[in-house]
């Protein structure tokens, strides 16, 4: 029997059965709230969902007061048919301090921010301010010519979006806030940022192998900086929320003229939920088109295929192709603490989570939830 189906069947045991802790209410479902915010909202039953299934997940959480959940809504054919908050602690970079998230309150989204840089840089190939993804990256930085040499300067756009750039770099061997992981290594050295990831040794040849490299993204944010003369933060603005009607949201500055390109972007989860929508209707957003569909159908498809693990199966233009199990052509952003945007055209949906499994796995993940209470309930 499966780890889900077991905490289920808890759940159901423990709220029919009395007991001498206070009592956790049953929990009822409600329609989310219309505020005007550019999202139609629908029932569960007119989505097509069962409300039973979402019942027992629901039940689970709520039994569990330490679930690491943040966030959860779920769009189904154009409207939010699902929608709850938790209480919890912040990210780690805003002092995971205690609160109660809302519908309202942004959520500090990791990674997630890679899949956002990766979709500003369509749009600035699709606006002609970068002529193509398969544009020289040292054409952008003629201040590191030193460093245009051997197979390095054969490294292209397309290597950075796709964390092919044959570096050297290891996000993996140690955790997030461990001096050697290069990750922290970048973001504590007080020098020239961009020159440190680019500097670094070839390993591989450019376009060979898949490293995760969130120094590639950052160096992507500066490229789209100097092609459009838009900082990173207002180039989203102009080109990216202010289409999608997103006004609330919020960059993490290294410097004055440097955001943040790979982590850290704080969205609400509607609006997580709207650039999910974006990339399930193929790039247009209340009939304008944002993004080419070109650009959205290599996102979709992996530039490399690898065994999965939690429904990952290869890695894309900065978003993650996710198994079978959600679907045909499903794909997702995906970031440290359990953030999530899942796209899954099969079932015209979008599923969005947010959580602080920052340093303990959470009582149940997006995916299991997805795939163990969200996906069987589709008719």
């Amino acid at each position: 029997m499966s780890r889900l189906w077991l905490l289920a069947l808890w759940a159901i045991f423990v709220v029919g059965c009395s007991s001498t802790e206070p009592e956790v209410s049953a929990w009822v479902y409600h329609q989310p709230e219309q505020v005007g915010d550019g999202w139609q909202t629908t029932s569960l039953a007119n989505a097509g969902l069962d409300e039973r299934q979402l019942t027992v997940m629901m039940e689970i959480l709520q039994q569990n007061s330490g679930h690491l959940v943040h966030g959860i809504v779920i769009a189904v054919d154009g409207a939010l048919a699902f929608e709850e908050y938790f209480a919890g602690r912040t990210h780690p970079s805003h002092g995971e301090e205690p609160v109660q998230f809302t519908r309202e309150r942004k959520h500090c989204l990791s990674s997630v921010t890679k899949s956002v840089t990766a979709t500003l840089l369509g749009i600035a190939i699709d606006r002609g301010f970068i002529s193509s993804i398969d544009a020289s990256v040292f054409d952008f930085f003629p201040e590191y010519a030193d460093l245009n040499v051997g197979t390095k300067g054969d490294i292209t756009l397309k290597h950075l979006v796709t964390m092919s750039a044959g570096l050297e770099w290891d996000e993996s061997t140690y955790p997030i806030g461990d001096p050697r992981n290069d990750l922290m290594r970048w973001f504590n050295f007080d020098g020239d940022r961009l020159r440190f990831v680019l500097e670094r040794p070839m390993v591989a040849d450019p376009g060979a192998e898949f490293t995760y490299n969130g120094g590639l993204t950052n160096v992507l944010g500066e490229v789209i900086r100097r092609a459009s003369g838009l900082r990173l933060d207002q180039f989203s603005n102009t080109y990216l929320f202010a289409p999608l009607g997103i006004t609330d949201y919020s960059w993490r500055m290294l410097r004055q003229d440097l955001v943040y390109a790979s982590g850290d972007i704080s969205l609400r989860l509607r609006d997580m939920a709207k650039l999910g929508w974006l990339y399930l209707q193929d790039g247009v957003w209340n009939g304008e088109r944002v993004l080419s569909s070109a650009w959205v159908q290599a996102s979709a498809s992996p530039a490399f295929a690898f065994a999965g693990w939690w429904g990952h199966v290869g890695y894309s233009y900065g978003w993650w192709p996710k198994s079978s199990e959600y679907g045909a052509g499903a794909f997702a952003a995906a970031g440290w603490g359990d953030q999530a945007i899942i796209v899954m055209p099969e079932f015209d949906m979008v599923a969005v989570f947010t959580g602080g499994s920052y340093w303990t796995n959470a009582l149940m993940s997006s995916h299991e939830m997805t795939v163990g209470f969200v996906l069987p309930n589709t008719q």
